[in-house]
């Protein structure tokens, strides 16, 4: 299968390198406080990728686990900190990728489809006019990645 994207961690040396090669199955503009706070910006932007097309090619050593709830597993780099994907138990085919982690050449392979957790969206921002659906909470795209 060919490669779609790769990405990886912010370190100039060994970074941690990942990649994937299936479109994935949704990508959304997340607001919730686990996302952002993670990511230190207003809003995070998910590519929700089958685990199976999904592998590390470089710096799997330095990759460490936080988890910010039980069933939420963020990957991170020990050296750079740079947040870079996630587990989430109710997803246990795919991983959450956060894109701008992704190389700023590559492909991600979809398009934003929704807004969710719109009410824990820090109060500066504003979400654009863009025709894209608001969501309180959590919800799917209509693939298939389903909430528990």
């Amino acid at each position: 299968m060919a490669i779609l994207a790769k990405g990886g961690c912010r370190c100039d040396v060994n970074p941690v390198r990942y990649e994937y090669s299936a479109t994935p199955a949704e990508v959304h503009y997340c607001l919730c406080t686990d996302c952002t706070d993670t990511c230190g910006g207003a809003l995070a932007l998910i590519a929700v990728v089958e685990r199976s097309a999904f592998k590390i090619t470089a710096g799997e050593d330095k990759i460490r686990n936080f988890d910010t709830k039980p069933t939420c597993h963020r990957r991170f780099c020990k050296d750079c900190g740079c947040h870079m994907f996630l587990y989430v138990d109710a997803f246990p085919d795919h991983l959450l990728i956060h894109i701008p982690t992704l190389d700023r050449d590559a492909e991600v392979g979809a398009q934003p489809d929704r807004w969710v957790f719109v009410n824990s969206k820090h109060p500066m921002l504003t979400i654009p006019e863009d025709g894209l659906p608001r969501h309180p909470g959590w919800a799917n795209s209509g693939d298939p990645v389903q909430a528990a």
